[in-house]
């Protein structure tokens, strides 16, 4: 076990004892919550059969206050045991991260785009990918944000201050594994939040009337004047019933409109708790870097502390909510409770609206750079690139895929740079051109996202990342793979042509026609993109392709070999200058029981 995953694993263990001594002591309250309410249900039984009103009033009002401080006290050892729960859970995924294990932890399927010009090829959402490996977001905008950086051109600046923003986080393990814990304190649900941000966007219904922001107000006070007339036996009992057909009335006209809110934010309370501790988080951190507390400082702008804000709009609803209970409707009869917390909500929606957008924004860049964070942490011999100011320069030392397990990664040194160059890239079936081009590709999103990279340095400029490597047919379409790779190709030629810096990986290119076609069309491809505002990597079977070098300066040749050791083919994965002088793709047929002619 590596030294980080043995640090991961102690912590998991830790939090799992802590679990269990909560467990215990939540199990014991249980017990003396059933004590105290058969204790004091005896005393007051007894002060009633005894007809003695002080001790009633004395037990009565004693019992709810032991009872309530009980239940507080109870539900706050629950939250506590939760709370640790969930970063057992958390530094258990970090020990399986470690190990490349991934089962379990999400991916970001839902980003899959198989026409980004990168993300599918990079492996960067889905199984076994980046994202799995480096999000620890818990709410979907967070999610969102870390995939926007992943997908999407950052500049220099951008960039650098991000890696500043991470290298203050990275020691922070346990403020930054509590806001991890708070963020998925709920069952990450898309449709949720968005129920939730659409309430927020809505119109007023109630605040927009006034008379029914009056109508609740003068029930209340006619209710109240009858129950007293009853009591009093000023009026008959049957006077009672006359605000249930007023209030009826009302509380029939805003019934729509009532259930509707009730579903848009029934699952909203337990998002807005989740929000609530993850903002309390942030705002009692100390940050240095200013970008930081800028980010802290949103929190509190206008005067404003968001976490107390986002508080009582969680008590509005969590009333609101409490709808579906026959207490709460035997009392919307008599004094229109729904009137009352609609108001409350929508006016809190008014003042408030605008802000809160600002602090789930805010939220979610703090996940995402936690995510960043976390990941550096977790992978301490990795490093923060250079971000170099000249254009079109890819140069790093021992370069290996994060995707690998260190004990199986082979890393190599790159030194590729120059406006319209081109890195032929030659090799044996499977001595691993294809993954040598996703490791290039896949920490470049790394250093431009702001994240280490799997490399002892790198100096890397701005560009665009684009790759074709995994084009295949669309029957749906009538499209065969051949013609998918020309309509990839004709898009990269169209990013170039939009005059950013591109830089390319192109895999076995035009490998669905024939050789002298395929030969003629890889060739001028390459000079074509000599000639534009691009460099790149091209893998290939095919030798003559290399031997451009030879009459073009732009081009370079790098290969991957095998050897034959006995009846065994033997790969090092090492990449060498020059093009491939070793094949093996008659020895890999004739392993199959393809009987080779001589």
């Amino acid at each position: 076990m590596s030294k980080k995953a043995a640090f991961f694993q102690a912590r998991a263990q830790d939090f799992s004892k802590q679990t269990e001594a909560l467990q215990s002591r939540y199990n014991t309250i249980s017990f003396f919550r059933i004590i105290v309410f058969v204790v004091f249900t005896f005393l007051v039984v007894w002060s009633i059969s005894n007809r003695d009103f002080i001790l009633i009033f004395i037990f009565s009002s004693l019992f709810l206050i032991v009872f309530g401080l009980i239940v507080r006290y109870h539900n706050q050892i629950k939250k506590n045991m939760d709370l640790c729960q969930k970063i057992h859970d958390i530094n258990d995924e970090e020990v399986r991260r470690q190990h490349h294990e991934f089962n379990g932890i999400y991916g970001g399927d839902e980003f899959i785009d198989e026409k980004h010009p990168y993300t599918s090829d990079l492996d960067v959402f889905g199984r076994s990918s980046l994202f799995q490996l480096i999000n620890r977001a818990g709410t979907v905008q967070g999610m969102l944000t870390l995939k926007s950086w992943f997908a999407q051109f950052s500049t220099k600046g951008i960039i650098e201050t991000r890696q500043k923003m991470v290298k203050e986080l990275m020691p922070l393990i346990d403020w930054r594994q509590n806001l991890q814990a708070h963020g998925r304190k709920r069952i990450v649900k898309k449709e949720n939040e968005h129920a939730l941000t659409t309430w927020l966007e809505d119109n007023d219904f109630i605040g927009s009337k006034l008379f029914y922001k009056i109508i609740p107000y003068v029930m209340i006070s006619f209710s109240l004047v009858l129950i007293i007339a009853a009591v009093y036996e000023l009026i008959s009992d049957y006077f009672l019933f006359l605000p249930f057909f007023i209030t009826g009335y009302f509380l029939y006209k805003i019934h729509d409109y009532s259930r509707k809110t009730y579903e848009m934010t029934d699952s909203g309370v337990k998002i807005l708790e989740s929000v609530e501790n993850m903002l309390l988080s942030i705002e009692g951190q100390y940050f240095s870097h200013g970008q930081l507390v800028h980010l802290k400082n949103q929190l509190s702008s206008k005067g404003l502390v968001a976490s107390q804000k986002v508080k009582e709009l969680r008590k509005i609803l969590e009333l609101l909510n409490l709808r579906g209970n026959m207490i709460y409707q035997i009392l919307n009869l008599f004094f229109l409770l729904d009137y009352i917390f609609l108001a409350k909500a929508e006016k809190w929606r008014s003042d408030f609206g605008d802000e809160i957008t600002i602090w789930f924004n805010t939220i979610a860049e703090f996940e995402a750079l936690n995510s960043l964070a976390a990941f550096a942490f977790a992978n301490e011999n990795f490093v923060f690139p250079k971000i170099m100011e000249n254009p079109y320069i890819f140069k790093c030392e021992r370069l290996g895929h994060p995707l690998i397990p260190e004990e199986k990664r082979v890393n190599n040194d790159f030194n590729f740079s120059g406006k319209g160059k081109t890195c032929i890239i030659t090799g044996s079936n499977m001595a691993g051109k294809s993954t040598f081009l996703r490791t290039v590709g896949v920490n470049a999103v790394l250093a431009f996202a702001g994240a280490p990279v799997c490399a002892d340095s790198m100096d890397i400029s701005e560009f665009l990342v684009f790759s074709s490597m995994r084009t295949k047919d669309n029957l749906e379409e009538n499209i065969s793979s051949f013609y998918a790779e020309l309509l990839r190709l004709k898009m990269l030629l169209e990013e170039i042509n939009e005059g950013k810096p591109i830089f390319y990986l192109l895999d076995e290119i035009l490998k669905g026609t024939n050789s002298v076609d395929r030969h003629i069309g890889a060739e001028s491809l390459i000079l074509q993109l000599n000639r534009s505002n691009a460099f790149g990597l091209v893998s290939t079977h095919d030798l003559e392709l290399g031997k451009l070098s030879e009459k073009n300066n732009l081009i370079t040749n790098f290969n991957f070999s095998s050897s034959i050791i006995g009846d065994e083919i033997v790969f090092d994965y090492k990449l060498q200058e020059g093009i491939c002088r070793s094949t093996n793709a008659s020895q890999l047929m004739a392993k199959i029981g393809i009987q080779i002619k001589s």
